[in-house]
């Protein structure tokens, strides 16, 4: 497992718990098992650590590399940091969790030269965001994971996954917020080490037990993720370019699910919207089959908790097919025509 911890922001409060979850969690997996933890904050220097379990429950670990202060959003931090992991592991294969702030599609904040992406934001370090399509570039290039987990909110969107098609066999991501805690490593590590399509639907559903135990203590009960076959990304794509259409202000944006109560919304479910534009039930229907073998599971809470209104607010779910997407008809249009998922949707025959 391969894990970049960035909470060089007003996470920070959160990273010990993260880190100790991690460490719990290997514990579970068999022996053997490898975890290497880059970790940046706003109380130290970032550094990265390796840790293997031994026989009998015993976790040896060691400072593979510890770093000057740096951008870790930088796409070239990312690959050199990714490179170190890969060179350093023994395994063939890995599985990539990326434990920050998220917002999914949106655009990356202003940023120095070095941030190249001009579209979709992972992770926050001080001011600045990596791109999700920077991203993308470096794990088609490396040696990419088999899943690709986002601790950050909104990127379970369809176009994040769309342009992480082809990085990833599987990505684990939630369309709403994360709460600080994050995904529940203790339960979720041992069946994502595993490493088969079987066990990433497992973590999943540990992930949704833990979101019924009350973790706060406050009486909130907020989850929602989705397993997502990347694989399968092309076929939805093909399929909704044919459902969609390019007149937008016939919908009705209230009837939607949302997953942020941001004013005008940013986070539609995709299923929902599609159900809006279909005007041809034999097509629906082929979009659905095809959206239900790109979902592998899917689970929510019946409300989440939210903080993207004028107050935190408790935002009930109605429905949820497994991704969420935007819907063009705010400020945000200019960048959003420049998305890939757009693109190819909209593009003329």
């Amino acid at each position: 497992m391969f894990v970049f911890l960035i909470s060089d922001n007003d996470l920070d409060d959160h990273t010990e718990y993260i880190i100790d979850d991690l460490i719990r969690g290997l514990k579970g997996c068999s022996a053997g098992s490898e975890l290497f933890l880059y970790v940046d904050r706003q109380t130290d220097t970032p550094y990265l650590r390796h840790f293997v379990l031994l026989e009998f429950g015993q976790v040896r670990t060691r400072m593979i590399k510890a770093y000057q202060e740096q951008y870790s959003t930088s796409p070239s931090v990312f690959k050199d940091i990714l490179k170190t992991m890969i060179t350093e592991s023994s395994s063939e294969r890995y599985g990539l969790i990326y434990w920050s702030h998220g917002s999914g599609w949106l655009p990356a904040n202003e940023a120095p030269e070095v941030f190249k992406a001009l579209t979709k934001a992972i992770g926050v370090d001080g001011p600045y965001s990596m791109g999700v399509l920077d991203m993308a570039d470096i794990l088609s290039f490396t040696k990419a994971p088999y899943f690709l987990l986002f601790d950050a909110c909104f990127m379970g969107s369809v176009e994040v996954v769309y342009a992480l098609r082809n990085s990833a066999d599987y990505i684990i991501a939630s369309p709403a917020e994360m709460l600080g805690i994050g995904f529940p490593y203790h339960s979720m590590l041992p069946e994502l080490i595993k490493g088969t399509r079987e066990s990433l639907a497992a973590s999943i559903s540990a992930y949704m037990d833990f979101c019924y135990t009350d973790v706060y203590e406050e009486g909130m009960v907020s989850g929602i993720a989705s397993l997502i076959d990347c694989n399968e990304m092309d076929g939805l794509a093909e399929i909704f370019k044919i459902l969609v259409s390019n007149d937008h202000d016939s919908i009705d944006r209230k009837s939607i699910q949302t997953f942020d109560c941001y004013s005008p919304n940013l986070y539609f479910d995709l299923g929902n919207y599609a159900v809006v534009l279909s005007t041809d039930t034999i097509l629906y229907f082929a979009f659905e089959r095809q959206l239900e073998r790109t979902i592998v599971r899917k689970v929510n809470t019946p409300s989440v908790f939210t903080q993207t209104g004028s107050r935190d607010s408790i935002l009930l779910i109605r429905t949820y097919s497994g991704l969420s997407t935007y819907i063009p008809g705010t400020y945000l249009d200019g960048s959003y025509y420049k998305n890939e998922w757009y693109r190819y949707c909209h593009e003329a025959e």
